[in-house]
Order: structure tokens, then C-alpha cells, then sequence
């Protein structure tokens, strides 16, 4: 019998190791990495990290099965831990014939979503790769694609011609699901987004000092576009229907579809 996925909180109540990596302080703040570190706490991260983390993966899980096609490619572009999969794994009919792809340039990432997939009784054919977004991809035969907080990482330099291989990789009727961060329209909304946002995390047991820490080691390192920025992104690829899942302040889901 397949063992039921824990919530991240059932996680952080066993063995899910805590995110204390800017707890304390820093001469220098270094550019934030998804090394040995952050691969260990990066569970509890996304979770107290990110508003409504839970429910973006359930509803990610459930557009993935409404998309996904008998004897196509399911791709993950930046994989992390793979979560993700667990989540959709769950959500596909059980006669499902697909194959999963995770991307991630962070080899200790990939390592530890080998485990956890196997730990949870994962039993689709699966290809785990090591690869940079920031350099030129192959994507084939894909029904859906899943960048799940991916796109804001990759230079801006280089995301339309991300997307653009996407696009070419992409069955007709398959669908691509980008959930970001994102700047405010104006100002004053970013603004107070940003605000509300910091609250949110000081809920969740962050200090201002830990907050803080993160913020400058992500500075150079996270980009973020406005929403209407990356649906442009979408539609200049040739994308031609795009809508947005999911909203909270600085933070939105969206799909679009071949």
C-alpha cells in the first residue's frame, strides 16, 4: 500500500530539519545557493516560506492530471526535492502511462528527491538530470511542464528562449505552469505587498534578522517580474491562452496552454 504524503508540518514534527541557515548573523552576506545546506532545510523552507505553499501543490497536482497525456514526458524544470512529483504522482489515475523528467542544477537537490521519491513509493518511469536552465534544454514530447518558483531564478537574459524551448517541446493542447514570485504593478503595491509578505514569514517563526539575511543574499540572485511580464513571456512564445490559478499579494500561479 502506498504510504499517504505528510503535510510539510507532519514533516517538521519528525524528521524535517528546520531552516535556521540565516539565523545568525552574517560579515558578509554571500549570494543565496541551493547547495548541501539549503537541500537540508529546504523543505521547511518553501513551507514557512511560501503563502499557501500546501495548496499551490495540490492545485499544480491537479492541473498536471487534467493536462497529462498517455505516453507523454511530464517535466519539472527545477525539481529541488521533488515534492512536486509526490504531489502529482498522487493526483494522476492510477492507468496514467507518463514518464517524469526533474531538472535541477544542484545535484544534492536531485540526490535527495531520488530518496524521497523512492521513500514514498514513487512508480512511474523517472529521469532525474543535472542541468542548468541558464543554458540551452531539450524538451520533448512533454504534456506538461512544471516551473515551480523556477523562472525568477533563470537570468532574464535568458528566459524567453527557456520558454521558447518549451513551446517547441510541447504536445498541442499541453499545458506549461509557472508559479513565481512577482513584483507589484506600481510602487505602492509592491510596496505593501512586500510588507505583508515579511509579516506573513515573521508568522511563520522568522526574526527580522533572518528576514533580512535572505533578502540581501537573494538580491543578485532572484528577479522577479511583474505578472503582466511574465504573460507576455508566455504569449511571445506562442502561448495562446494564459490565466492565472493562484494570487496572494507578491506571489501567483499561472497556466498556459498550447
Amino acid at each position: 500500500m502506498q504510504e499517504k504524503l505528510r503535510t510539510p508540518k507532519q514533516q517538521e514534527a519528525t524528521n524535517q530539519a528546520l531552516d535556521r541557515l540565516f539565523a545568525t548573523p552574517k560579515p558578509k552576506a554571500q549570494d543565496f545557493n541551493f547547495g548541501p545546506e539549503t537541500t537540508n532545510v529546504f523543505d521547511d523552507m518553501v513551507d514557512r516560506s511560501v503563502p499557501y505553499y500546501a495548496e499551490i501543490q495540490r492545485m499544480v497536482a491537479e492541473l498536471v492530471a487534467d493536462y497529462a497525456a498517455d505516453g507523454s514526458n511530464i517535466y519539472d524544470l527545477g525539481c529541488s526535492t521533488g515534492t512536486t512529483f509526490l504531489h502529482v504522482h498522487q493526483a494522476l489515475p492510477a492507468d496514467r502511462k507518463v514518464k517524469f523528467i526533474g531538472i535541477d542544477n544542484s545535484q544534492p537537490m536531485l540526490d535527495k528527491a531520488k530518496q524521497k521519491l523512492a521513500h514514498h513509493g514513487f512508480n512511474h518511469e523517472l529521469e532525474l538530470r543535472c542541468g542548468d536552465l541558464n543554458k540551452p534544454i531539450d524538451v520533448e514530447n512533454a504534456s506538461v511542464v512544471i516551473l515551480n518558483l523556477t523562472l525568477q531564478f533563470i537570468r532574464p537574459l535568458y528566459r524567453d528562449r527557456l520558454i521558447e524551448s518549451i513551446f517547441r517541446g510541447m504536445q498541442p493542447n499541453g499545458c506549461v505552469l509557472v508559479v513565481e514570485k512577482v513584483l507589484g504593478e506600481n510602487s505602492t503595491f509592491n510596496r505593501l505587498f512586500i510588507q505583508h509578505y515579511y509579516e506573513m514569514k515573521k508568522r511563520h517563526g522568522y526574526t527580522e534578522m533572518e528576514i533580512a539575511q535572505k533578502r540581501e543574499a537573494l538580491e543578485n540572485v532572484l528577479i522577479p517580474y511583474r505578472l503582466k511580464e511574465n504573460e507576455e513571456l508566455l504569449q511571445r512564445a506562442g502561448f495562446q491562452h494564459v490565466d492565472v490559478f493562484f494570487k496572494w499579494y507578491n506571489f501567483c500561479g499561472i497556466i498556459a496552454t498550447r
